[in-house]
């Protein structure tokens, strides 16, 4: 009887342990939906200031304004801990986020010293790191159905 109730106690932890796998997978696959929705909307926002033929002090500032929210949520889902099941997408987008990173850094330098031009702006890491983001959606619906 005692052996009986040590199996059922493994089989039944061991059951709890897959529940709990599958709820960190839902959970992070909304997670980085709602990630990649947010930053393609930034991305939105980017470019309606790109698509300007001159940029006043103002929208320059209203720019590095959305460049601090990128900034923060890339900064954000970097630090998110991922399920096994999708370690290798977190690991793709956390480069995309690094490079949007760099990108923002060298924008501010540009914008800081009076240098910035959007049209050199569109060919920066962060215009085709946020479009890239968008494949990834892709492979986190994937996993999640």
């Amino acid at each position: 009887m005692r052996i009986v109730s040590i199996v059922l106690s493994v089989l039944l932890l061991s059951g709890c342990g897959l529940i709990e796998e599958v709820n960190q997978t839902v959970d992070y696959g909304k997670k980085t939906t709602q990630y990649i929705e947010t930053m393609i909307g930034f991305q939105n926002d980017v470019s309606g200031y790109l698509n300007q033929d001159q940029l006043t002090t103002e929208d320059l500032e209203q720019l590095k304004g959305i460049m601090d929210d990128i900034e923060a949520e890339a900064e954000s889902f970097n630090e998110i801990e991922p399920p096994s099941i999708a370690e290798g997408v977190h690991g793709q987008i956390e480069n995309q986020n690094d490079q949007i990173l760099q990108a923002i850094d060298e924008a501010n330098s540009q914008i800081d010293q009076g240098e910035f031009d959007p049209n050199a702006f569109q060919d920066l890491e962060i215009v085709q790191s946020l479009q890239k983001l968008n494949e990834y959606k892709d492979q986190v619906d994937q996993f999640m159905n």
